[in-house]
């Protein structure tokens, strides 16, 4: 008995060897790209990748038509504030208050809308491409769980980028929204690394912050990211003059990307948790 403790003792000080884990992690996310899950994941990336698009370019579509009908009358108020006309400038927004009103509801409607439906996709097919990265089965308990964190996960991190841009002055603000995006680039990973639909909401959050906190473990994750991603924008670049070539290109080194950092990430968790 005292042998066994012993060696799993030995077994747990190696999983917490931090440079063990990092050259584990390393290696792992680039000979995992040959395993039949990567591949499988890839598709799930792609089918996430072209919903966003569809969804963000639908609404983009609906809000610039509704808006056009508001447009001439928006124009005329805004002519009238100019001109210091502050009589006429009143009395044209209370005349096209009601337009004005309904053009905004009905946008804040398809902004809703669209946000409810990127999440649904991504809980969806984003998270079956975890599920092969992670080796889980995808269920509907799982989407259900998944679809909730991300509502949660999307609206706090949105409700930081207000907090962000209004509180700070302009060049704090570009400088802070840095910072946040560094974190968030490690950290929504993580977060879908340790997700469990076996736990509550809370207890994946929970877990989240307790690994995401490990901020170090993460550094050189950082760093050898950022160094592939400009190799890849250098080759992208090569077809910038021929746009489909490029928009191709973009895409393809997208997915792989993702799908390295999904490798690396897997098992940098694994090895700290």
């Amino acid at each position: 008995m005292a042998k066994k403790s012993k060696i799993m003792k030995i077994e747990k000080e190696q999983k917490l060897s931090y440079w063990q884990a990092q050259r584990k992690a390393f290696l792992a996310s680039f000979s995992n790209i040959a395993k039949k899950g990567f591949f499988k994941s890839m598709l799930f990336d792609l089918l996430t990748l072209l919903t966003i698009i569809i969804i963000m370019n639908t609404g983009i579509v609906l809000v610039q038509r509704m808006s056009f009908e508001a447009m001439p009358e928006l124009m005329k108020v805004y002519d009238l504030k100019q001109s210091g006309d502050l009589e006429a400038f009143n009395s044209q927004i209370a005349e096209f208050m009601p337009v004005i009103t309904r053009v905004v509801g009905l946008s804040l409607l398809v902004a809703v809308l669209a946000f409810l439906l990127i999440s649904f996709f991504i809980s969806w097919w984003y998270g079956k491409a975890w599920c092969f990265g992670l080796g889980k089965k995808f269920s509907a308990r799982y989407l259900r769980k998944y679809f909730l964190l991300n509502i949660i996960w999307f609206l706090g991190w949105l409700v930081l980028l207000f907090l962000t841009i209004n509180i700070f002055v302009t060049k704090a603000a570009a400088i802070v929204i840095i910072l946040e995006g560094i974190f968030f680039f490690y950290a929504d990973p993580v977060l879908r690394a340790v997700f469990n639909e076996g736990k509550s909401i809370r207890e994946n959050f929970s877990l989240f912050f307790r690994t995401a906190a490990k901020f170090y473990w993460f550094i050189f994750f950082i760093l050898v990211s950022i160094i592939l991603g400009i190799i890849l924008l250098l080759i992208s670049s090569i077809f910038m003059k021929t746009n489909v070539l490029f928009l191709i290109s973009v895409i393809i080194f997208t997915i792989l990307f993702i799908g390295w950092m999904r490798n690396y990430i897997i098992q940098l968790v694994k090895s700290i948790t």
